[in-house]
């Protein structure tokens, strides 16, 4: 993910400086559900749907987090219902 990060040529350490803060919070990978969990601090120009300043971004094997999701963030961030037709 990192190589592709840089050729994409962005700055993956200052990213990482903007949204994992001293104090972040990070669930390491279990193998029982298969995933690890980063909690980060929003920008004040970012919103969230409920004016929550973190996001729980996720990480793992693509089937079983698909799974327990209801929900997307479309292109421009807009919440949209993940139907069976846009898991396909």
């Amino acid at each position: 993910m990192l190589k592709f990060i840089q050729r994409c040529d962005c700055d993956y350490m200052g990213l990482r400086d903007k949204y994992l803060p001293s104090g972040y919070l990070r669930f390491q990978f279990d193998s029982t559900r298969k995933r690890m969990s980063t909690v980060v601090q929003l920008d004040e120009s970012e919103t969230s749907e409920y004016n929550y300043p973190k996001r729980l971004h996720v990480k793992g094997a693509s089937e079983i987090i698909l799974e327990s999701c209801h929900y997307y963030l479309d292109e421009n961030g807009k919440k949209q219902e993940l139907t069976a037709e846009v898991k396909e």
